[in-house]
């Protein structure tokens, strides 16, 4: 079990619930991965009084996405001018110009809507963290020490930086390959989509771990300890976002199914360490 800090005057949260006991002897893997993320959407539909702090996430993301996304579509056609310098003539060569420029609104599209998500986390950190404690609570895990706003915006934001760091270079890699090379693009979607899937996990069960204080070091090999758990969560989250309407409750919902599938795991990891 990942204990918070311990910082002098601060009191920590006491240990695991008495339902960790019923937590199963093999560890949650993938499958438990996906039922969280159900299990997020489902506790925000059905509990009507957090509506209004899942407004804020929604909110700000939306907001985010038509600002960035406008700018990116005025953007694409510079790109498209650096990319072809010496515009030929013919049919052929103008349908492949608007499909390039297609591609390009495209790209920055996606891009606008991954940073606006990105962003809105920690900027609607703090309705967030009260969701998180809320699901938690719910679920049996015990109260932690409230968190100032700028020390939970600040962990938010390491969380984000740790995703964006790991993850946003092979993402390039491979999006500049497939973009050059077609039919590099059949083997180079699947691992955008798993990349893309495990770095949103880590993003939004991140958010439960910083609330009760976990150094950056420990949620990292809390998620690789879990790591199973942590990708059917981010494949299931990755593939509803594909629907408009989840899409638009994804930060919420995510984030209520990341509280729950994290109290799951470390009630395991609490049974696991006691006789039974």
């Amino acid at each position: 079990m990942i204990t918070p800090d311990a910082s002098p005057g601060v009191p920590v949260a006491p240990g695991p619930s008495p339902s960790a006991a019923l937590a199963p002897l093999e560890r949650p893997g993938f499958v438990a991965g996906l039922k969280a993320v159900l299990g997020g959407y489902g506790y925000l539909f059905r509990t009507p009084d957090i509506w209004p702090l899942a407004i804020v996430p929604t909110g700000i993301a939306l907001v985010l996405t038509a600002v960035l996304g406008f700018a990116g579509v005025q953007l694409a056609p510079a790109l498209v001018a650096l990319i072809v310098k010496e515009p030929g003539t013919g049919a052929l060569w103008a349908v492949l110009t608007v499909l390039l420029k297609v591609l390009s609104i495209v790209v920055m599209l996606v891009a606008a809507l991954a940073t606006s998500f990105a962003l809105a986390k920690p900027l609607a950190g703090p309705a967030l963290e009260r969701m998180v404690r809320r699901a938690s609570a719910d679920l049996g895990a015990p109260p932690w020490p409230e968190v100032p706003f700028f020390v939970d915006m600040w962990r938010a934001l390491q969380s984000s930086l740790v995703a964006l760091a790991f993850t946003a270079p092979i993402l390039i890699v491979l999006g500049v390959l497939s973009f050059f090379f077609a039919p590099v693009s059949v083997v180079a979607f699947p691992l955008q989509l798993a990349i893309t899937a495990l770095a949103g996990a880590w993003d939004l069960c991140d958010c439960p771990l910083s609330i009760r204080g976990v150094p950056v070091g420990a949620r990292i090999h809390f998620v690789r300890r879990n790591i199973g758990a942590v990708m059917g969560f981010g494949l299931g989250l990755a593939l509803l976002s594909f629907l408009p309407c989840a899409l638009l409750i994804v930060l919420p919902a995510g984030v209520l199914g990341a509280a729950r599938l994290v109290v799951i795991l470390e009630q395991h990891e609490a049974a696991g360490q006691q006789p039974r």
